[in-house]
């Protein structure tokens, strides 16, 4: 009976004991697509003023408020997500101006609400 009681705790310090996970690539896609949509309004539709640390910002906050693990942020896959975002959203085949100002209606919010 011991034996299985030593077990049984050794098992759940074993569970407890895993290391928090990074970013899944359904969470870094989402990441990099939204950083994407700042860094085209920011280029692309004339919100230049944007400052580069209000849009980290905001991705901070994103993540945080889902629970992910952010230990994974700065990696080479990270930069070519939001690179492969980005030509992807220069590709949507939109009136300039029509994309513009639904990118800016729908993530603009966010970036004022972490102000």
């Amino acid at each position: 009976m011991q034996k299985i009681t030593l077990f049984m705790y050794i098992l759940a310090l074993f569970i407890f004991a895993q290391p928090a996970n990074a970013l899944s690539e359904n969470e870094a896609e989402e990441l990099a697509d939204l950083e994407a949509v700042f860094i085209y309004l920011k280029f692309d539709c004339g919100y230049s003023q944007i400052p580069k640390s209000q849009i980290q910002h905001a991705i901070f906050y994103f993540a945080q408020r889902q629970k992910w693990d952010l230990s994974n942020y700065d990696t080479q896959l990270m930069l070519e997500l939001k690179r492969l975002g980005y030509n992807d959203l220069k590709g949507i085949s939109l009136p300039h101006e029509t994309k513009c100002h639904s990118f800016a209606r729908n993530s603009l919010g966010l970036l004022s609400y972490v102000k």
